[in-house]
């Protein structure tokens, strides 16, 4: 299975992020039911005893519940990929707090430390071939988004099933946080 952990993205921030579909045409939108916050990504785990672990690493974790608020979107290039857009979401100590929390969680149970500096964000869709002018412009117009908090209660770990379009996203387990 190809795991990540991630924060779901509830109502009514996913339907703020849905509607920005179709605002810039050159956007491979993902599906709303595909927004998450991916907290530490683990890869193809086949292991059994493994998952265990991973398991009953996850839920040991106590963390306090908190509040998440949209930032400004961004861009992600890769050379000879698409490049990735994404919503950013603002400074909030509790979400680094519980992402630390997860990464040392991850390495006691033998899997490798991250290489890349944590970003939070939300991907919304690639862009094949992003027009610059245009796509600066939509950045722009875009930043900062207008929301009222959502209040996450619960992180997920992910089983990420590749599809022809888009992947699907599988919750295999929800693991509550602190009120």
């Amino acid at each position: 299975m190809r795991l990540f952990i991630a924060l779901g993205i509830p109502h009514p921030l996913s339907e703020l992020l849905n509607g920005l579909r179709g605002s810039l045409a050159e956007v491979n939108w993902m599906p709303p039911e595909t927004y998450h916050l991916t907290l530490r990504f683990l890869g193809e785990v086949t292991d059994r005893h493994l998952m265990e672990d991973i398991h009953y690493a996850l839920s040991t974790i106590h963390a306090p519940a908190f509040d998440l608020f949209p930032d400004a979107p961004g861009l992600f290039e890769r050379p000879a990929s698409p490049a990735v857009l994404w919503m950013g979401v603002a400074r909030n100590d509790s979400l680094f707090h519980l992402q630390r929390k997860i990464d040392t969680a991850m390495r006691r149970v033998g899997l490798a430390e991250r290489r890349r500096r944590f970003v939070p964000h939300i991907t919304l869709g690639t862009i094949p071939y992003p027009d610059p002018s245009r796509l600066a412009s939509w950045l722009q117009r875009q930043a900062p988004l207008n929301s009222s908090p959502t209040r996450i209660r619960t992180f997920s770990l992910y089983n990420s099933l590749r599809g022809k379009e888009t992947p699907t996203y599988e919750v295999l387990e929800d693991y509550p946080l602190s009120p």
